[in-house]
């Protein structure tokens, strides 16, 4: 016998069940034509790509133009240096000191707790320099 006779017979004894040794295989799935790769854009280069410019940020008013600004704003108003009454005598001395917690808050945003139009005028003026 031949080769391909042999190979016959065993393909059709596989396939009989005459042979317990050998394996079905499934089909092989029909062959899909290939389809073409979309043709590859070149990445840009560091130097094609401009730069983000960074943004500006919003100018901030130095700490002590601000703070003489709400000075000014206190006296022309009568008012002593925390925002209360001229001659308003405080625990501690100061109301910035909470002797119970031992926290401390800032003088400027104190006052501008007390007088949201004194953050409005000095917050401007202090930009404007």
């Amino acid at each position: 016998m031949t080769n391909m006779m042999v190979g016959a017979l065993v393909v059709l004894g596989a396939a009989a069940g005459g042979c317990p040794r050998a394996e079905q295989v499934p089909p092989a799935p029909p062959e899909k034509a290939p389809v073409a790769a979309p043709a590859a854009t070149p990445a840009p280069t560091p130097a094609a790509t401009p730069a983000p410019t960074p943004k500006a940020a919003p100018a901030k008013p130095s700490r002590e133009a601000e703070e003489a600004c709400v000075d000014q704003w206190l006296a022309a108003r009568g008012l002593d240096r925390y925002g209360g009454p001229a001659g308003t005598m405080y625990a501690g001395g100061t109301p910035l000191f909470d002797e119970r917690t031992g926290a401390r808050k800032d003088r400027l945003e104190h006052v501008y707790k007390l007088h949201p139009a004194a953050r409005d005028t000095c917050a401007r003026a202090a930009l404007k320099r």
